[in-house]
């Protein structure tokens, strides 16, 4: 007798069918959340009732917290536990759920293998099928156009949907993100700080104003004890503003997956809170310097007036003299001024260590965001990066020292950059260190080809096709869009991002499209110029050069970072890309023409239009021997698979720019693979990161990072609540730097635990393939290995006329610019179109406007602009 089988009650069935929608719906909601708590204490919590509104509510916090102890604790260290509970828990805490519970809950779909396609295994996977992207959260499915429903103007235009776009559009876009969510909600904290100041009725004298000044100037005493608290307002303002600086820029993070932004969108928020934040800082300055104006002046006109001072410098006020530094931690007490030195800056004799080292740290703050700022400027960025990246790694870490020394409470107000990045970059870099240690001769590299596209500025320009060895985890977690970081010690200590690219019909190897345009890219071809090949060895451009004939430079690749392309939630798909911007549409190509639709199934892709403008001809014969011919070969004869399903429309145009009759050279091609050289054993396949968020397929494989990511958050939390229980005094200067140790110390101690135990399971489950050559062969994950030597396809220079090949279609224009009107023509009438653009910013301005002008007619459509300039 058999034992019937179990099937679970429909609720369950459809759970586990739908469990994406769910983690996606559970994370939005959770997400929401913590943004309305961080909101809400920027638009209320500047207010009078609002302080008094949270100073209530943290009191019974802490009454319960400490409900079974009876010891008694001052007045002020009950208000510093206050502020501090304030602050963590409405600044850091929520951005510490949302950043954890996006690395828990964010997963892709299962990569379905190309075979598994042709023996038509839809039906064993239609759970993962029907599904759209994990994170997406939006369950709209949209009819189909082959059923002829088309909106109409008149509905697309409506009041209700134009409101939704316009919501839709605050997370899409990051400079509406950044107004609506960073910008704005901080002025409205600092204008009711000012307001409730200014109508304060009893505003009393405050550390910084001195006693001798009030009292000289009786009837200036509001007006000073305003400036002030002004100036203060703008401290606190700035410091809110760097709250948010790091969220968007650490590597990996799981907030910008969370929000679909590429790493260059995400850029366009810290660049916000960053002029924010130096323009507040730049105020609060100029308002504390304003306020002592008088006394630097009468100073310099009255020198009567002098009995301590011994001279009028303005610097005086800024440089401790030695005993300062002798006694750094000393109590703020009246010093004798024989003991404090020459220079006293108070005119009553009565100087203080602590009034001169605020000074002293603030001024270099400032100056560190001034050079930050200036080196930020897209001209020094752009053709000065290096000095860029040195000002950044160094300057950004002087202005925590000061910003920290300068206001005890300035670790609490950073506490959600600095918790943020620890747990999200700190795993990732040790990782990547660590394989770099393991691996002194870093990836493996298959082989390397160097595509001659002279310019007429360049005319030893060239595009290098460099193809490496990929982990079976890296081909899994791969996504067309994603893109890698490329490190050469010799040349550079500095990564650079490339987009990384399928190998047709490979699946153990991927490839970087490098054009030389900076000195990194420029002297990397050098080091593979045939030029550099010893003088014995004779070499033929048009067979493999011998590797054996010179040591190639040592290549370390890690990834993968960037968000994948989601043209699979569209129903027709423009692709538009200048140059080398084709890049990152390669392999969105080959997957778009061996994808599937379902007769029925709404919300799939049904065309795919890719308009390439390039002006080299060595690219353009490249790239179509390795991809379009690859796509016209495979499908020709196509009929459409099953019966059930439709394939994609793909339509592939080539706009050819450059000279007619010029003959390119062929590539010189490096072959590493060659029987003649053996791989050295300290490379490897290129190893994706563990810490990356949303690259795996299911939860329980998120674990890790995520008990990585909350012990780091958690425990840096607690310690900056032990240092805010135990707040020094505000003339311990020295005290508060304490909490950025322990933080730094934690955060590395806990990575590195982390990075061993993946080192460990890696080591039995991937790593342990390194020996096997060939790494993975073709007949295990494709049948086409690589483009044949014999029967080589016809440049695309001789085939004019259109060709087809099942749903595959191809077009070679010369000499032909296209018009902006007729790239995104084939949108006109789709339900959810799309436009992928990639290339010079004329080409991105020119369709931006174009699109934006079809939606004031009421056609909707999503722009995604793939850009490599920061």
């Amino acid at each position: 007798m058999t034992t019937p089988a179990f099937h679970p009650p429909p609720p369950i069935r459809y759970l586990h069918r739908y469990r994406h929608h769910v983690h996606s719906l559970l994370l939005l909601l959770l997400s929401l959340q913590c943004l309305f708590v961080t909101q809400f204490y920027l638009y209320y919590g500047g207010t009078s009732r609002g302080r008094q509104w949270f100073r209530d509510v943290s009191s019974m916090i802490l009454l319960f917290w400490k409900r079974g102890d009876d010891d008694e604790e001052e007045e002020g260290d009950a208000n510093a536990r206050r502020a501090a509970l304030v602050i963590l828990g409405t600044l850091a805490l929520p951005a510490g759920i949302a950043g954890g519970a996006s690395v828990l809950l964010l997963t892709t779909r299962r990569k379905v293998r190309r075979r598994e396609r042709e023996r038509g295994r839809h039906d064993d996977d239609e759970d993962d099928d029907e599904e759209e992207d994990c994170d997406e959260v939006s369950t709209e499915v949209p009819p189909s156009r082959n059923k002829g429903v088309v909106a109409s103007s008149k509905k697309r235009n409506s009041p209700r949907r134009r409101f939704r776009r316009w919501i839709a559009s605050l997370f899409r876009r990051p400079s509406r993100f950044a107004a609506a969510f960073v910008l704005f909600p901080c002025l409205v904290f600092f204008a009711c700080n000012v307001q409730r100041h200014v109508s304060s009725s009893s505003a009393t004298p405050t550390e910084s104003l001195h006693a001798d000044d009030i009292a000289a100037s009786p009837n200036r005493q509001p007006r000073r004890l305003l400036l002030v608290h002004l100036a203060n307002d703008l401290g606190i303002l700035a410091l809110l503003s760097f709250s948010h600086l790091l969220l968007p820029v650490s590597p990996h993070s799981p907030l910008v997956r969370l929000l679909r932004w590429s790493p260059v969108e995400a850029a366009v928020l810290h660049k916000w809170a960053g002029r924010l934040a130096i323009a507040a800082t730049g105020g609060h300055g100029a308002l504390h310097l304003a306020g002592a104006w008088r006394r630097w002046i009468d100073r310099a006109w009255h020198p009567e007036k002098e009995r301590h001072v011994g001279g009028a410098s303005f610097w005086r006020g800024y440089l401790p003299p030695s005993t300062c530094w002798k006694h750094a931690a000393a109590d703020r007490a009246s010093l004798d001024p024989s003991r404090f030195g020459h220079g006293c800056p108070r005119e009553d004799g009565r100087c203080v260590c602590y009034d001169l080292f605020v000074n002293l740290t603030g001024l270099l703050g400032l100056l560190a965001l001034v050079v930050l700022l200036v080196s930020s400027v897209e001209y020094v960025r752009r053709r000065r990066y290096r000095f860029f990246y040195v000002m950044h790694i160094s300057m950004a870490p002087l202005f925590l020292l000061m910003a920290t020394l300068h206001y005890n409470r300035t670790i609490l107000y950073l506490s959600p950059s600095l918790l943020y990045y620890a747990a999200t970059a700190l795993p990732a870099r040790l990782q990547s260190r660590g394989r770099r240690r393991r691996r002194p001769r870093g990836t493996r590299i298959l082989s390397v080809a160097a595509i001659p596209c002279p310019t007429p500025r360049r005319p030893d320009g060239a595009v290098l096709d460099v193809v490496f060895a990929a982990s079976p985890r890296a081909a899994e977690e791969y996504r067309p869009g994603h893109h890698c970081t490329v490190r050469v010690l010799s040349l550079s200590l500095k990564s650079h991002p490339f987009t990384v690219a399928a190998v047709p019909g490979r699946d153990d190897r991927l490839r970087i499209l490098m054009k030389t345009a900076g000195p990194f890219t420029t002297e990397l071809a050098r080091r593979f110029d045939a030029a550099d090949v010893d003088d014995d060895v004779d070499v033929d451009v048009e067979s493999p050069v011998p590797p054996s004939a010179f040591s190639p430079p040592t290549m370390h690749i890690d990834g993968f970072r960037g968000l994948p392309h989601r043209w699979h939630r569209h129903d027709v798909v423009v692709l538009a890309a200048g140059g080398i911007g084709i890049t990152p549409f390669l392999s969105l190509l080959v997957d778009a023409a061996s994808d599937r639709r379902r007769a029925g199934s709404s919300g799939r892709t049904e065309a795919v239009e890719l308009h390439w403008t390039c002006r080299d001809a060595g690219l353009i014969r490249h790239v179509y021997e390795h991809y379009v011919s690859y796509i016209l070969r495979e499908h020709a004869g196509d009929g459409g698979g099953a019966k059930d399903e439709f394939p994609v429309r793909v339509t592939v145009t080539i706009h050819h720019t450059g000279p007619a009759h010029v003959v390119d050279p062929l590539p010189t091609v490096y072959d590493f693979e060659s029987s003649s050289f053996d791989i050295d054993d300290d490379t490897s396949p290129m190893m994706p990161s563990s810490f990356a968020v949303g690259a795996r397929t299911d939860i329980s494989r998120n674990i890790l990072h995520f008990v990585t990511y909350a012990s780091i958050f958690s425990l840096g939390l607690s310690s900056l609540w032990i240092f805010a229980a135990r707040m020094p005094s505000k003339d311990d200067m020295v005290g508060r730097i304490r909490p950025l140790i322990a933080l730094t110390f934690l955060s590395l101690g806990i990575s590195f635990l982390a990075v061993a135990r993946v080192a460990s399971v890696s080591r039995s489950d991937d790593e342990n393939d390194d020996d096997a050559r060939p790494l993975i062969s073709g007949d295990t994950y494709g049948s086409f290995a690589s483009p044949p030597t014999e029967g080589r396809p016809s440049p695309p220079f001789d085939a004019m006329a259109s060709r087809t090949a099942g749903n595959v279609t191809y077009r070679f224009r010369r000499g032909v610019r296209p018009h902006p009107r007729e790239v995104v023509s084939s949108l006109k009438g789709a339900r959810t179109p799309a436009l992928f653009v990639c290339g010079p910013k004329g080409l991105v301005t020119s369709l931006r406007e174009e699109v934006r002008g079809r939606e004031s007619e009421g056609d909707d459509c999503e722009i995604y602009e793939e850009v490599f300039e920061m």
